[in-house]
């Protein structure tokens, strides 16, 4: 067998089929890679121009029909134009470096072929757009046919040279000596004609267009015309608001608003050398949640490529909408994000360390806009603060905890000096706190997301104590009885013992605050956890039952519930004194219910039917004493 070497043989239509529907996101995609091919020419131009006129010292350049003497001149001289046909045809010009027969067999009928190819990388990097040679197909996701007129720069008498290439893969070559279409034509320059195919007309509307134009092409540094029925509008502004002049942020805030349609809290200028990146971070004036994605507009070389900001962004800047420049970073082939390189790292984090100098300079010159910043975004501020020392200083002074003394902030916190006793759960906070304010004790409440860790840094940058309330802890706001008391209350405790031993729980008699609170209903977690057993169980069908009732066995030698009654209340002293066991029972319970209830606690069948049955029994003895 004959070792012989074939080239490989490409389906033009099954590579349009592949463009179409994984490569690019919609064919929205051929207006962009239109302007980048025309950006990428006009630059080619003013390269070309400034390389000759390096190498050879003319004095008569009347062949560059007046395009200037420098590469500055001649890129600022350049200019696209659009005409358009509604619904129909689209003519797209740009006077940028056009092409020789020669350029156009080996870059526009080879797939994959680039201009750029040969170019060094830092190059390649720092003038261009492109680099694939895969955009121009992206125009046959709309037309049938592509047709160019181009005339090259780099001859006085280059013929305007006509190219159509189809979708089978065969394309055509001629000179094109007049006619209306060329009749306009730049001195150099490329004519790109499209037609629309059937289905695809709504890519042809100046509507359409004009969106498009805007969207990917706004920060382009040479004039965008679009041209219809005579009319012209030039849509781009031709320069980059933050670069080149002094910054004015009322400009910069109009700016964003027109950019993203909404208005803004604050924008941060930031620049960067290691990506060549540049932009504006827009500030959110409304809440987001820490997971979202935001909507971005990201540049290459002026070219919209990506709204999202995945990769050059950190991952914490969701209550930002940044309009960001770069003209180093790697494209990827689809252009629709840049490569993962160190490059790109580098970029996000200068971007991450002017965010935080903002974050700094508001906290030094603003504390009220820092303030209000910080109540937009508190979810993801403290999120931020919890990885940033540095940052934590600044924010936890406005993050706000609930307390039993009402709300209060980091600052507040730090600068009592007194132990932060906190509450792990919303139902022991609920319980305790009632008790605590009633003696002026500071209890927090951590149920809220981030507030255990933001108050246990709190203690540990500030030296402060920080611990979770525990029974010792509550029993130390209450006040033994003196031996006489004990002495009255004896029979009480024991009968009282007897009738909550159903209910799981045991009789405590003490002094407390406040002294209209006759009971104080005081659990641990593994009672909590006995409750949703119990419930659970009567709700449950007769498989479950072992399985909870082992559950139950396991738990209820660990549990640890106390009804407190306070012995400075009169109902409780008038119920001890009393000496009657049925009267007991009657209020015992009724009690035990009440402080379930305020303690926030779901009422049990039995327990409900208790309360039930003790209200009868009270109105019968109340109506019998009628």
């Amino acid at each position: 067998m004959d070792n012989n070497n074939y080239r490989f043989q490409v389906n033009l239509g099954g590579m349009i089929e592949i463009l179409s529907d994984h490569l690019y996101s919609s064919p929205n995609v051929y207006i962009r890679e239109l302007l980048q091919n025309g950006a990428d020419a006009i630059t080619a131009k003013a390269k070309w121009i400034n390389e000759r006129q390096s190498v050879e010292d003319l004095e008569d350049n009347t062949f560059e029909s007046g395009l200037g003497n420098n590469k500055e001149n001649a890129q600022n001289d350049g200019c696209i134009r659009l005409e358009i046909e509604e619904g129909r045809r689209l003519t797209f010009t740009d006077n940028g470096l056009g092409l020789t027969e020669d350029e156009i067999h080996r870059f526009l009928a080879i797939i994959g072929e680039s201009s750029k190819r040969g170019l060094e990388d830092s190059s390649l990097r720092s003038d261009y757009i492109g680099r694939f040679g895969i955009g121009l197909l992206s125009c046959f996701m709309v037309s049938d046919e592509i047709r160019i007129l181009t005339r090259s720069c780099k001859s006085e008498d280059a013929p305007i040279l006509e190219w159509q290439g189809r979708p089978d893969g065969t394309y055509g070559i001629r000179a094109v000596d007049g006619g209306a279409e060329t009749a306009d034509m730049p001195q150099s320059g490329t004519r790109v004609i499209l037609c629309a195919k059937k289905g695809r007309e709504e890519y042809f509307t100046k509507e359409t267009i004009r969106k498009l134009l805007i969207y990917y092409g706004m920060l382009l540094p040479f004039p965008v015309i679009i041209r219809q029925n005579g009319e012209e509008e030039q849509l781009n502004p031709v320069y980059l608001p933050w670069e080149g002049r002094k910054t004015n942020k009322d400009e910069l805030m109009l700016f964003g608003q027109v950019m993203f349609e909404e208005g803004f809290f604050d924008c941060v200028p930031f620049s960067s050398e290691q990506g060549g990146v540049s932009g504006v971070a827009y500030i959110l004036n409304h809440s987001v949640l820490p997971s979202a994605k935001g909507s971005h507009r990201i540049y290459l070389k002026n070219m919209l490529l990506t709204e999202s900001g995945e990769g050059i962004l950190p991952d914490w800047a969701v209550f930002t909408r940044c309009i960001i420049n770069s003209t180093l970073l790697r494209p990827t082939a689809s252009r629709e994000g840049f490569y993962a390189d160190k490059e790109l790292e580098q970029a996000r984090d200068a971007i991450e360390e002017s965010l935080i100098s903002y974050i700094e300079g508001l906290a030094q010159d603003s504390p009220q806009m820092l303030e209000k910043f910080f109540k937009l975004h508190y979810l993801t501020l403290t999120s931020l603060a919890l990885e940033s020392p540095k940052l934590f200083k600044i924010f936890i002074d406005y993050y706000e905890f609930e307390t039993t003394r009402g709300r209060r902030t980091g600052y507040e916190l730090r600068m009592g000096k007194e132990p932060l006793v906190y509450a792990t759960t919303a139902g022991k906070y609920k319980q305790l706190s009632q008790l605590f304010f009633a003696q002026d004790k500071l209890l927090i409440n951590v149920t809220y997301v981030h507030s255990l860790d933001l108050l246990e840094t709190l203690g540990e940058t500030y030296g402060l104590e920080v611990s979770a309330v525990e029974d010792w802890s509550v029993e130390e706001l209450m006040e033994e009885l003196s031996p006489d008391e004990q002495d009255e209350v004896f029979d009480f405790v024991k009968a009282a013992d007897r009738i909550l031993m159903a209910y799981d729980c045991r009789a405590e008699v003490k002094h407390f605050s406040p002294y209209q609170q006759p009971t104080f209903y005081l659990v641990d977690e593994n009672a909590v956890f006995l409750r949703q057993v119990n419930e659970s169980r009567a709700q449950a069908s007769s498989m479950f039952f072992n399985m909870l009732d082992a559950f139950k066995e396991e738990t209820a030698a660990k549990t640890a519930a106390a009804l407190y009654f306070n012995y400075s209340s009169p109902l409780v002293r008038r119920l001890a004194s009393c000496g009657d066991e049925s009267q007991w029972r009657i209020f015992v319970e009724i009690l035990y219910v009440q402080a379930l209830q305020i303690a926030g606690f779901t009422l049990h069948n039995n327990e409900l039917g208790m309360l039930n049955r003790n209200i009868l029994l009270l109105m019968e003895r109340g109506l019998s004493d009628v």
